[in-house]
């Protein structure tokens, strides 16, 4: 069985082709969001997040069947509790961006939430250069600054395109509710970005190896799927106790929150093993799966594309591909 997946950063490919699963599977997973939250449903986040705790049963199974070091890292975990705080800042974040993708557009949502990549990667970077761990920062070259450049400005860029559609269409909307908190809502995305940027930097420490205690990939997956299993449990108990309303999730009117919650889960999969290989490149293309969500949102919830959001598409892509084109050179 595999224990572990981390290595060299410039071994191979494997790295970034986990990377475009994540977000593509990330992206689809913002679609199927916007698809399920209902605004006039006070609840609605809720639920969701108990399909994604529901998910992470068999997950848990299957990483705990894959993994012959589960022991051992139990035992870690127990002797270092700290390290659940890691997975509590992402069950934080995940909490945050559903409550965003319930009071702000698809298009306005992803872009916001997905600065911290570049922030991830500068602290990352910073990290292993001053701890003198030579071997993760020197495959780092021009062509790849370039491209986390690019890359990052194409987020920014399309948040403040975004943002402008939206105070745009918010004034002809004839439904309040979606908009009723208003700029307040603006505050779900950025506080997601902060827990998600610990979240992400942590985990870039701990799956290298670099850190002075470490967990293998899946046994990290096992306790993060776990965390979730947890926490939904105890917002199913809110919503029964607090809240007096007994949900059933398994009402095919519920279904679309399953997708929502396996592609969510197994994007995180693909980001917990790429960040293993490639701690500091991982967490600033994975920022990209606006890309993915904003075609979806055209495609399939009708919002409209300008020629500024095409521009800031395109650097997304060249950026994406000149790190592609690194690897390639560096394999």
């Amino acid at each position: 069985m595999c224990c572990s997946l981390a290595h060299p950063c410039k071994l191979n490919m494997t790295w970034l082709i986990l990377t475009l699963s994540c977000i593509i599977l990330w992206g689809i997973t913002d679609i199927l969001l916007k698809k399920s939250l209902d605004y006039s449903d006070s609840l609605s986040q809720y639920k969701t997040f108990i399909w994604i705790g529901l998910v992470a049963v068999p997950t848990c199974v299957v990483m705990a069947l894959c993994s012959d070091t589960l022991p051992d890292s139990i035992k870690t975990v127990a002797e270092n509790p700290y390290l659940i705080s890691v997975n509590l800042f992402y069950v934080a974040a995940m909490f945050f961006g559903l409550l965003g993708a319930k009071y702000l557009d698809a298009s306005v949502v992803s872009p916001l939430e997905n600065t911290d990549g570049a922030i991830t990667a500068i602290i990352l970077y910073l990290f292993f250069f001053l701890t003198g761990r030579s071997h993760i920062t020197e495959g780092i070259g021009a062509i790849d600054v370039v491209g986390t450049v690019l890359i990052t400005m194409g987020v920014i860029l399309l948040g403040i395109q975004e943002q402008k559609l939206s105070k745009q269409e918010i004034s002809i909307e004839e439904d309040k509710k979606k908009h009723r908190l208003g700029a307040l809502a603006l505050l779900f995305p950025i506080a997601y970005n902060l827990a998600d940027a610990v979240s992400m930097v942590a985990t870039g420490i701990m799956v290298s190896g670099e850190a002075e205690v470490s967990l293998p990939e899946i046994d990290y997956i096992f306790f993060e799927c776990f965390a979730f299993f947890v926490v939904g449990i105890l917002v199913w108990l809110y919503m029964l106790i607090a809240k007096k309303y007994v949900y059933n999730p398994f009402k095919k009117t519920e279904f679309t929150r399953l997708g929502a919650a396996s592609c969510e889960t197994l994007g995180t999969m693909s980001f917990t093993i790429a960040v293993g290989i490639n701690p500091i490149l991982t967490a600033p293309i994975t920022s990209s799966y606006c890309l993915v969500t904003i075609i979806l949102a055209r495609i399939l919830l009708k919002e409209r594309l300008t020629k500024k959001q095409y521009l800031s598409l395109a650097f997304l892509v060249v950026g994406i591909a000149l790190l592609g084109v690194s690897e390639i050179i560096n394999v």
